[in-house]
């Protein structure tokens, strides 16, 4: 499962809250909350966890990819 950093960002956007603002909501830290969103770090299972419950409202498949990425199939 990867997170979908587009559709979280329009999800921020739209609830107009800024990264720390999110971060504390998440409570990952500012800097973590930064490099998720700038595509330096993938969410690993505490962030995909924290962000779920800072956005329960928000549809699971719209948060994050499911299966396998394209190279993770050319790489079977």
């Amino acid at each position: 499962m990867r997170l979908n950093v587009e559709y979280l960002q329009e999800v921020l956007k739209r609830k107009q809250w800024s990264e720390r603002q999110f971060a504390l909501k998440t409570g990952l830290s500012p800097a973590t909350v930064s490099r998720i969103l700038s595509k330096k770090r993938g969410a690993g299972a505490k962030a995909i966890g924290a962000i779920r419950k800072a956005l329960p409202d928000e549809s699971m498949d719209k948060l994050f990819f499911f299966g396998l990425s394209v190279t993770e199939c050319n790489n079977l």
